[in-house]
């Protein structure tokens, strides 16, 4: 099982350890998954990410490139910005959902850990030879910094170094004469930062952060603040066969590029059709929805649950799921099938929570 570069850390801080995605990671410290996800939502909590792949497209070719396999508009994301994109394959396969971001002469990409392999190993199929793939995930370590607190505790460490840094832009700044990037994006729905360093820097970054009042927190912890702010994860809410617009992602398909792989594909009748919706689900019964709970509309099944969690912010279960989109009523009731029991539940819009905006 691989490790990241703050297993010793984990342990130190008495993580408990699961496999995700054949990396041994932290599902929780022993203030455990709600106090993490509170800490997150009122003040400063820190994720290792480091498992995330993380893979550079340089070369001539690199705009091209970028321009055949992704369905961004190419001319609106400008040197220094990033978005969030689908990898979408020759087959109309979703492959990934992944940051990408612009630098002034290559890209770098975030990607899921569980799909590194497979997204390097297609995009090495069809790039030309004036392409450069780099997988720089073993060299480097990456933390997300979450919370409302986040962003004034970094200026005070780094003297107002990302004072001017807006929502989903990124810079590189220097701590103790070592680059460090520095994006502000993040999958908690709370405002915050993610970082990438040399992984002989990792260290230091943990220890700078835990002196400035920043909690270690865990991957349990993460996927209740992602679900809470309606934010999707592969394998959950997207699947390969998913169809993009049924999954609310239509915004995504932004490119008119000829060069692009699946042009005729993304503008077609047939993607715009769909068959589903994805929903917000209030459970008003005591129980937990998960993954692949049916959901019930009256006698019929007209879905499924994609996520499932009890939310610490609303303090009730809340679940995603995706159902036929002629049932996507808003405050209409359904049921969920749980084990051998029913939980009435409201469908609601996405997401459960927003952050106030200052």
């Amino acid at each position: 099982m691989s490790k990241t570069i703050f297993y010793e850390q984990h342990l130190d801080n008495n993580a408990k350890m699961v496999d995700f995605a054949g990396w041994d990671m932290p599902i929780n410290y022993p203030l455990g998954i709600i106090k993490e996800s509170n800490i997150v939502r009122n003040s400063s909590g820190f994720f290792d990410v480091s498992h995330m792949g993380r893979v550079e497209i340089r070369g001539n070719g690199a705009e091209s490139f970028i321009d055949k396999i992704l369905p961004i508009d190419i001319n609106s994301l400008k040197i220094g910005s990033a978005k969030y994109t689908l990898l979408i394959n020759e087959k109309k396969e979703i492959l990934d959902d992944l940051i990408i971001y612009r630098f002034t002469d290559y890209f770098l990409l975030i990607i899921n850990a569980s799909n590194t392999v497979e997204d390097i190993n297609w995009m090495q199929s069809v790039k030309g030879k004036e392409v450069e793939i780099n997988n720089i995930t073993s060299e480097t370590g990456m933390l997300a910094i979450q919370g409302p607190d986040v962003i004034k505790i970094f200026n005070s460490i780094l003297n107002n170094a990302i004072e001017d840094l807006g929502r989903y832009k990124f810079k590189n700044i220097l701590i103790e004469n070592n680059d460090i990037f520095v994006a502000r994006t993040g999958y908690t729905g709370e405002d915050g930062v993610e970082i990438i360093f040399k992984s002989e820097f990792g260290y230091k970054i943990w220890e700078l952060l835990i002196n400035n009042g920043v909690t270690p927190c865990g991957l349990g912890a993460r996927d209740l603040l992602r679900i809470e702010a309606g934010l999707h994860l592969y394998g959950h809410e997207i699947t390969k066969k998913s169809n993009p617009i049924d999954i609310g992602l239509k915004r995504l398909l932004e490119s008119e590029s000829s060069k692009y792989i699946n042009n005729d594909y993304i503008h077609s009748e047939n993607i715009k059709k769909g068959l589903f919706s994805m929903i917000g689900l209030v459970v008003t019964d005591r129980g937990i929805p998960r993954e692949e709970n049916e959901i019930y509309y009256k006698d019929s099944v007209i879905g499924k649950v994609t996520s499932g969690t009890h939310s610490s912010t609303l303090r009730r279960s809340i679940a995603i799921g995706i159902v036929k989109k002629d049932f996507n009523i808003i405050n209409n009731t359904v049921r969920i099938k749980v084990r051998d029991k029913f939980l009435n539940a409201t469908i609601t819009k996405l997401p459960f929570y927003k952050r106030s905006k200052k």
